[in-house]
């Protein structure tokens, strides 16, 4: 509110944004009293400003209203923190206060762009025969990679209902009940360990169908993201998304979520320095070459060389060209090397030298080095990531352990193996990937009892708590295949925002804590007394 001239100026806000009212203030004497974030109600004329008064700035700046009428609505105590667009507040205080922090112009957008993302996901699919079919989410304990949050019943004593993880068992007996074509927007919960940018509670799009392969998941999949692409962003979307396998991607990127908005391949450099000190005896020697990688200083690179040997990978080496070469392998670099693996003036050179964990390092590095140079874009680079192992070692039991999911359907050619190689066992899974991030993961799943079984008992899983689907699958179960796009985090990347608690309207911190309910929370010895547990003291 601004007194200028015997005038006030006020700024009102709503959902579409803001208006300058004009005031009398003679003649509106309730204007004297208004406080920040006070809720009112106000009626004019709506009126051209004069010349020079006018704000580019604002979607409304051309106008203004000249109230007649004002009535307070509802009174405001003093905000804890000035609600603005630029927020000085800590994350803890607006989160604290949500319904405060959700008055910002930002975070309404991240809101309403949401919406219209799902909005625009229902309209895509419904258009192609799909219907929306909601699951339980009070369900049986059923891991699937994370802890369940468990619910005592009152009217059984001493058992227990599951939050659902994910659909995944009912989609699949949606399939086996005929209905062939299916989403949901879903809600997922998961008592996983505190991560960066993860929710206890997320929100992803299930989608499932029957007859179908890989090709026609993919296909579909693309034509939903052109559809939001043209009606929510107004942009063109090229598709098909280019593909790797799982190997390759770990190869070339050394990550199964590849950011290829730059270029930074990771190459084999093992035949052009096997012989020299540094080299022999490693069993992967690689790296990737930095265009105008000359810019990152000597002192980033000794930092990133004590990163390397912190992880155990040992070290980076390191040559940069210009008339010459310098670096520590700079004496390894000669004209015909450095063509062969795109080395120009101006450029760096960072070479791994070990084990299978080079492979990570070098894709972290990668990453860091992009960021270090500045050279990531605004524009979207979506590929599909696929045939992902199914098993890997679990490195505290030493036992075989689900990699990704264990209802996905081997590679026909992998299938021998899976009880004399398990890892060598590939899965029909497959990951959308964005611009360095998981935005969808999913896969063709098996439809056959018997296979799902070998699947299970080699994964160390207790098939008795998985047989509503076993039981499903020996009534003429159709081959089907899906995906789960993450609706948070598409709409995080899209929107242009760094974490996912600024696309929610009411999410939890990153220890799972909502500080505005102030959960998680203690409950009346009556409550626990109905549901028949007992609290034993620390």
């Amino acid at each position: 509110m601004r007194n200028l001239g015997g005038l006030v100026f006020i700024d009102l806000r709503d959902r579409t944004g803001i208006l300058q009212l004009v005031v009398d203030p003679k003649k509106i004497p309730e204007t004297q009293n208004l406080g920040l974030q006070d809720c009112v109600y106000v009626a004019g004329v709506v009126r051209e400003r004069p010349e020079g008064q006018k704000n580019p700035k604002m979607a409304t700046g051309d106008v203004e209203l000249e109230v007649k009428k004002l009535e307070v609505l509802g009174k405001s105590k003093v905000p804890p923190f000035v609600v603005e667009d630029e927020v000085k507040a800590g994350e803890e205080l607006r989160l604290r206060y949500r319904y405060l922090d959700l008055r910002r112009e930002p975070m309404q957008r991240s809101i309403i762009f949401r919406h219209k993302v799902i909005t625009a996901m229902r309209e895509y699919l419904n258009k192609n025969s799909f219907i929306e079919i909601e699951t339980p989410i009070l369900t049986r304990s059923m891991p699937e990679g994370a802890r369940d949050y468990l619910v005592p019943s009152r009217l059984y004593p001493e058992k227990f209902y599951a939050l659902a993880q994910s659909p995944q068992m009912y989609k699949q007996l949606l399939m086996v009940a005929g209905f062939e074509r299916y989403y949901q927007i879903a809600r997922c919960m998961r008592d996983e360990d505190p991560r960066h940018d993860r929710q206890p509670e997320h929100t992803q799009i299930d989608i499932e169908m029957s007859f179908v392969n890989e090709h026609d998941v993919f296909k579909l999949t693309e034509g939903m993201f052109v559809h939001i692409f043209k009606t929510v962003m107004h942009q063109d979307l090229k598709t098909p998304f280019p593909q790797l396998t799982y190997r390759e991607a770990i190869e070339k990127y050394g990550t199964d979520k590849p950011d290829i908005r730059f270029g930074m391949e990771i190459i084999d450099v093992k035949k052009y320095v096997k012989d020299s000190a540094p080299f022999k005896d490693k069993n992967e020697v690689r790296g990737f070459v930095a265009k105008s990688g000359n810019a990152v200083s000597r002192k980033k690179l000794d930092e990133f060389n004590a990163w390397a040997k912190k992880l155990g990978v040992g070290g980076i080496y390191w040559a940069k060209r210009e008339d010459k070469f310098s670096g520590s392998i700079a004496t390894l670099m000669d004209e015909k090397i450095a063509a062969v693996l795109g080395f120009d003036k101006g450029d760096l050179l960072l070479i791994a030298a070990g084990d299978e964990r080079i492979f990570n390092f070098l894709g972290e590095l990668r990453n860091e080095i992009a960021h270090e140079l500045n050279v990531l874009t605004d524009e979207f680079k979506f590929l599909w990531v696929r045939d992902f192992p199914i098993f890997e070692i679990d490195e505290k039991t030493k036992k075989y352990v689900a990699s990704h999911h264990i209802f996905t359907q081997p590679k026909e050619e992998d299938i021998q193996y899976i009880e004399t190689d398990p890892l060598r066992v590939r899965g029909r899974l497959y990951d959308l990937v964005c611009n360095g991030n998981e935005l969808a993961s999913g896969s063709i799943r098996n439809h056959n009892r018997q296979l799902q079984e070998r699947l299970f008992a080699v994964a160390n899983m207790d098939k008795h708590k998985y047989t509503m689907l076993l039981d499903a699958l020996e009534y003429g179960a159709p081959p089907h295949g899906g995906i789960a796009p993450g609706i948070d985090r598409i709409v995080m990347i899209l929107a242009g925002l760094k974490s996912i608690r600024d696309v929610i309207a009411f999410p939890k911190t990153t220890t799972a804590q909502g500080l505005m309910e102030g959960v998680p929370d203690s409950v009346a010895p009556e409550q626990l007394k109905d549901l028949h547990i007992k609290l034993e003291e620390n």
